[in-house]
């Protein structure tokens, strides 16, 4: 479970901005989930604001640490993925810092790294058993090794500079190493619109993703897969498992008479939103571990009511995940969120991306309408568009 995630110096948020799932007394216990002690971790957080002003760079921050993570560099020569803020002169020559906090198996971790282009300036993993003071388990500062775990110095010694401790450590069986990879791995789902199929899905998940369909409006007869081979240049092959959605024929008399089968690719975007969404969701809650899922531009092709209903979905009880999502429409949310579970971000004219949480939705939805209304000079628009 997401606790916290700061960004510092990465694409449009050059000062350090922290999103924290942790709820507020003033919420009670609706629509959170245990954390750790007394705190509760909140069960959705969403990102609100107008186009352009960074909202979903926060998402891609965290998305950008779980790639460093989970796919390393190969070579000494590699480079490492450096974005940081372009707009002042300073800020190319400082490093991109991302930290972040998590509950795993009763554990909390906090990992943390910063880098430039080619090397991993500072990189900590720290740990926190219930009942005990937080402990450092390893750490790097200045590009130098600092603390090493015990018995893991000849994975420390393999560790370039352009790559992550972490890794090396969980290539190693460094068990602690290990629960950080997999919340990074398995933990953290990204919604793109795309199903997330990595196998053949047992009958009980579609059965449960055609149920899904069918609540939400989606007129669908079921959903199927199918192997289909994918061919190389070099003469390799391989089978992937496709979704498939079943619609019903009918003849002229309105009688059914058949039924078509259509690949995912092939139905609205809307519909393609619906599978990934509702395949996550269902996917989430047979997860051993609870999941924290990331939905950028949410409801962008959904219908309204049927957002609302996701939304309340994943505030209920009947969830164990978390959900961090990205709109620019805040009416669409509705009462479905507390208080502490809005954050606001906005831009100044020097386009430095902020994060504020709102614990007031009055004043957040007065602020998106505010940002809502651009300054549009109708004069040199119509000239841009004379000839």
């Amino acid at each position: 479970m997401l606790i916290d995630f700061t960004l510092t110096n990465f694409r449009s948020f050059k000062d350090p901005v922290t999103l924290s799932l942790v709820a507020t007394n003033a919420g009670g216990v609706e629509r959170s989930l245990p954390l750790t002690g007394t705190k509760r971790g909140l069960k959705c957080a969403a990102l609100c604001g107008t186009n352009g002003v960074g909202k979903s760079n926060v998402l891609a921050g965290l998305l950008r640490m779980q790639q460093m993570v989970v796919t390393p560099t190969e070579e000494i020569t590699d480079g490492l993925p450096f974005e940081p803020f372009q707009l002042d002169a300073g800020s190319s020559q400082r490093p991109t810092t991302f930290a972040v906090t998590f509950k795993r198996a009763g554990i909390a971790y906090r990992y943390a790294f910063s880098y430039r282009a080619n090397q991993v300036v500072d990189e900590s993993l720290q740990a926190t058993i219930p009942g005990e003071n937080p402990k450092v388990l390893f750490s790097r500062e200045g590009g130098q090794i600092v603390q090493v775990p015990v018995g893991q110095h000849t994975a420390i010694n393999n560790t370039r500079p352009n790559a992550l401790m972490l890794f090396a450590l969980q290539n190693w069986n460094y068990a602690p190493a290990i629960e950080v990879f997999r919340w990074f791995s398995d933990d953290l789902v990204s919604l793109d619109g795309q199903a997330r199929v990595t196998g053949r899905l047992n009958e009980d998940v579609v059965a449960q993703l055609t149920q899904f369909l069918h609540a939400v409006g989606c007129e669908v007869a079921g959903v199927t897969q199918h192997q289909v081979a994918v061919q190389f240049l070099d003469g390799s092959r391989y089978d992937r498992p496709d979704l498939y959605l079943r619609y019903e024929k009918y003849d002229d008399a309105g009688e059914v008479v058949d039924v078509v089968e259509l690949p995912l690719s092939r139905v609205s975007v809307g519909t393609q939103q619906l599978v990934a969404f509702g395949l996550a969701l269902i996917q989430a809650q047979a997860a051993a571990h609870p999941q924290t899922l990331l939905a950028d531009e949410f409801a962008s092709a959904l219908h309204p009511e049927v957002a609302l209903a996701l939304l309340a979905l994943v505030n209920s009880t009947a969830m164990h995940s978390q959900i961090v999502l990205v709109t620019p429409q805040f009416g669409l949310l509705g009462g479905q969120l507390r208080p502490d579970q809005l954050y606001l971000v906005t831009k100044n004219y020097r386009g430095e991306s902020h994060l504020t949480q709102q614990l007031a939705p009055e004043m957040a939805a007065r602020q998106v309408a505010m940002q809502s209304q651009p300054n549009v000079d109708m004069g040199i628009l119509r000239a841009t568009f004379t000839l």
